[in-house]
């Protein structure tokens, strides 16, 4: 699911997003001076509606940035109203504070509600797999149900700490921290990629390229942390390769817990943590259900 999906879906479906019922779309990235406004619609009252999308968590530049389409706007037009809208996957709450200050509203999007929408209007989404790639997933899966001597694990990450969504797009290589099972985990291992929050669940399936060791992550992993503190810190780590990517079809939380025999997973009982043993049976049965999303 690319940025412009999001774009796509709420300029196409309006109503299944924002209160006011009658909005006519003017267009899309709409060229304001020397920017490009994501959405632009008009109102009943023939006032104006500008609303920026931004996939994961809302960065800080995107506040200046919609209130500069703000000004130029004004400027052309200075007897109309205008709405200022944002919507992100994750809005942290610093930022809704600072978006309260300036009037300007805002809008958090589960990925489980953007996937009920795309489902409800048959939308396709850019990043659609094509059959040949569904058939290397197939094959990938199919490799690594049959990899010997293998254990599976769970990281879990913070979508308010680290912008897994961006990351998981623009990597292919990643780090992750190691708190416990140090001596176990090892390379040839498989990973599962687990965002918490509302719409937890497993977003990605990844090999263990190493076991852990102490090391900083590299600068194109960093920038998806929210706080400095968070990056550069050289810490114990594993060093992951992504195999399979299910951003379009991630496996809620709430689907793993309506089948019995995962009711007990390890995440499920301490969720607090990152890292998490998954057992042969509970792999298994989360490969198959993966199995079925790349169909």
């Amino acid at each position: 699911m690319r940025e412009k999906d999001i774009e796509n879906l709420v300029a196409k479906y309006p109503n299944e997003f924002l209160s006011d019922k009658e909005l006519k779309l003017i267009g899309q990235q709409i060229r304001l001076e020397s920017y490009f406004a994501d959405i632009l619609f008009e109102d009943k009252n023939r006032n104006k509606v500008v609303v920026e999308i931004k996939r994961g968590i809302l960065p800080r530049s995107a506040i200046p940035q919609i209130m500069d389409y703000y000004g130029v706007i004004k400027l052309k037009e200075p007897n109309i109203d205008i709405r200022l809208i944002i919507m992100a996957n994750v809005i942290p709450k610093e930022r809704v504070v600072y978006l309260k200050e300036y009037g300007i509203e805002f809008i958090e999007i589960p990925v489980s509600k953007l996937l009920n929408i795309a489902q409800k209007h048959s939308y396709r989404f850019l990043d659609t797999e094509a059959p040949e790639l569904k058939k290397a997933y197939k094959k990938i899966m199919n490799n690594i149900k049959r990899r010997k001597g293998a254990s599976a694990w769970i990281f879990q990450s913070n979508p308010e700490r680290f912008d897994i969504f961006n990351a998981l797009e623009k990597l292919d290589d990643d780090v992750w921290g190691v708190k416990k099972y140090k001596e176990k985990i090892k390379a040839d291992d498989i990973g599962l990629i687990w965002m918490s929050g509302k719409d937890a669940g497993i977003y990605a399936i990844a090999d263990v390229v190493a076991a852990p060791n102490y090391m900083a992550e590299s600068e194109e992993v960093a920038k998806f942390w929210r706080s400095e503190e968070d990056k550069n810190q050289i810490k114990l780590c594993v060093r992951l390769n992504y195999k399979l990517k299910l951003l379009n079809n991630p496996i809620f939380r709430k689907e793993l817990k309506n089948i019995s025999q995962l009711k007990n997973m390890a995440i499920f009982r301490q969720p607090q943590g990152t890292n998490f043993p998954v057992t042969e049976e509970e792999w298994s049965i989360i490969s198959e259900l993966i199995k079925k999303r790349i169909a």
